[in-house]
């Protein structure tokens, strides 16, 4: 995950929880994964199997310096239990890059195309208004968290 530099991050949260109501986030009692989304990233590939190694992530971020994520978007895509309200970012040529490096690992992920998005929070079915909001905002990412399937995260520094 390239994650937003962690002083904006408490900013980005806060201005989740002031444009989605408490009161429409899908909850899982289950699972604490849902609900305001408390990390601001944008993925980059998820379930490699087998994990990374730090080798494997030191190839894949190889020369990335720090770089900003153009958020263009606020949407939301539906699913068949909740909604995810989300900001649409650009695919830059560093999201392009790590995507490659990282489809050369075996992963799990079933999404062939590479749509970029910074997810604000899972909310109820039909609970947030149907909109499309153009934005123009850079936002800098200075590091990256890997989870492994064993439930431990690796942060790296750009």
């Amino acid at each position: 995950m390239a994650m937003v530099k962690p002083t904006y991050g408490p900013h980005i949260v806060r201005m989740n929880k002031t444009a989605i109501p408490s009161g429409i986030l899908y909850i899982d009692d289950n699972d604490p994964t849902y609900g305001y989304d408390e990390e601001p990233h944008v993925t980059i590939k998820y379930g490699f199997v087998p994990d990374l190694t730090r080798g494997d992530l030191g190839k894949i971020l190889g020369d990335i310096k720090p770089f900003a994520v153009r958020l263009m978007g606020l949407s939301q895509f539906k699913n068949e239990r909740y909604d995810v309200v989300k900001f649409d970012v650009e695919c830059s040529e560093q999201l392009r890059l790590l995507r490659e490096r990282c489809n050369g690992y075996a992963n799990e992920d079933k999404y062939p195309e590479y749509k970029p998005h910074m997810t604000l929070a899972y909310v109820k079915k039909d609970k947030f208004p149907d909109i499309s909001k153009v934005l123009d905002i850079n936002v800098p990412i200075t590091r990256f968290k890997y989870s492994g399937r064993d439930g431990k995260s690796l942060y790296i520094n750009l």
